[in-house]
């Protein structure tokens, strides 16, 4: 089983303690935290992500015992230094 799913996730704006710029590559590699726990993600996305935009993307967790703690509907952070972001559980991955 791959430990992927699609999700939604909106950047905090930078006066908000988000990012100082946009997302530049089309792979951000990021730590995810839900319900007390964190686990390391590789999310893949187009475009260039701007801090305050909300954007589709595919996760990838590098643990796949993660996944339990990610159903569909599940909100979750997005942590770089710092939360960076919110994300949510859009659909399992098939």
């Amino acid at each position: 089983m791959r430990a992927t799913f699609d999700a939604e996730i909106r950047l905090h704006a930078t006066e908000s303690g988000g990012r100082e710029g946009p997302l530049l590559s089309v792979e951000w590699r990021t730590v995810l935290s839900v319900g007390g726990e964190n686990w390391s993600a590789r999310l893949s996305f187009s475009g260039t992500p701007l801090p305050g935009q909300a954007f589709s993307a595919s996760v990838q967790l590098l643990v796949p015992e993660a996944l339990q703690y990610f159903p569909v509907g599940a909100e979750f952070t997005v942590w770089e230094g710092g939360t960076k972001g919110t994300g949510r559980v859009l659909s399992s991955a098939v």
